[in-house]
């Protein structure tokens, strides 16, 4: 299958029984992944398939924009990560103002006169749905059972005694939290972007960077991080990466730039402009901080790397 931008594509697409699993998936959290498998495996018992149904923007953003939340990913790295859960597709479709008025009673009978071979449906415990979200998982498994589909309604996953949620994660990510983030989020939190040419003060330092410019709309605490990084889809090699601002070497940047440093030596062509890197954010060492010269910076770089690399023998 694939992803589509219309539910109506979806129901064209296959004469198949299908299972939605139904979410806005921001983060594609532990959570959102038990949804995801149990869909998977009511679609598997029953010779179907299972999609996710989800938005690429939050319905927020279309009824009170000046309170949607800040997303932890859009909407392409969400697709690629529904599908590798297993999901046989994905469809994003835009949030509007004919979805927005379904009554929620009518709901099961809007997705079945859409996918005509429609058969089950999966949420969370905590689903909302129908016009101004009046309605909850117990309503869904009601009215989707009395037009003859199977409704599973799956417990939210806990961590620290409460439920994984996109909204804590954010939380989490933005105070530097990053263990907290990728227990919740059930994989590493990573930073995906193309290699930017940069001043080339890393390597003036002895510490030769990779500048991956990195603008979520959730964004991570400023800081050094440690994780591991890969260049097209190479073996991944353990890093040490300041995100953030840069205060120490230039003043007035407004767009943060993740610097990747490498712990073991970098091959040639390793990282070079243009290149595809992604980095998992595995540990957070220290706030981004403005020192007071660069020979501050220089030494505690140095101090920085020390730390990464006894960290890095933990993962």
């Amino acid at each position: 299958m694939a992803v589509f931008t219309s539910i109506e594509d979806l129901g064209r697409s296959t004469d198949q029984p299908i299972f939605l699993a139904l979410g806005m998936f921001d983060g594609v959290h532990a959570g959102h992944q038990a949804v995801l498998s149990k869909s998977q495996e009511i679609a598997h018992e029953n010779n179907g398939k299972a999609v996710a149904f989800t938005f690429p923007k939050h319905p927020a953003s279309f009824l009170r924009a000046e309170t949607a939340p800040s997303l932890l990913m859009n909407k392409d790295h969400k697709a690629k990560r529904l599908i590798e859960t297993g999901m046989d597709g994905v469809v994003l479709r835009t949030f509007d103002q004919e979805f927005a008025n379904v009554e929620g009673q009518h709901f099961p009978s809007f997705l079945i006169a859409r996918v005509p071979t429609l058969e089950g449906l999966c949420v969370g415990e905590n689903f909302r749905f129908g016009k101004g979200r009046t309605w909850d998982s117990h309503h869904l498994k009601t009215f989707g059972e009395e037009v003859g589909l199977t409704v599973e309604v799956v417990e939210s996953k806990l961590y620290s005694a409460l439920p994984v949620s996109s909204s804590r994660i954010r939380e989490a990510l933005l105070s530097g939290g990053i263990e907290e983030v990728n227990k919740m989020l059930g994989w590493h939190y990573t930073i995906s972007s193309s290699v930017q040419r940069g001043k080339g003060m890393g390597r003036e330092f002895g510490f030769p960077t990779i500048n991956l410019p990195w603008s979520p709309e959730a964004l991570p605490a400023f800081g050094v991080y440690v994780g591991q990084v890969t260049c097209d889809g190479e073996e991944s090699k353990y890093a040490i990466a300041n995100y953030g601002l840069r205060p120490t070497v230039e003043e007035g940047v407004t767009k943060p730039l993740l610097e990747v440093h490498v712990l073991d030596s970098i091959e040639e062509g390793f990282g070079f402009e243009g290149s595809n890197v992604s980095m998992t954010l595995e540990a957070f060492l220290r706030p981004e901080k403005k020192f007071d010269s660069v020979d501050d910076l220089r030494i505690q770089i140095k101090k920085d790397i020390i730390q990464a690399e006894e960290v890095s023998k933990k993962f």
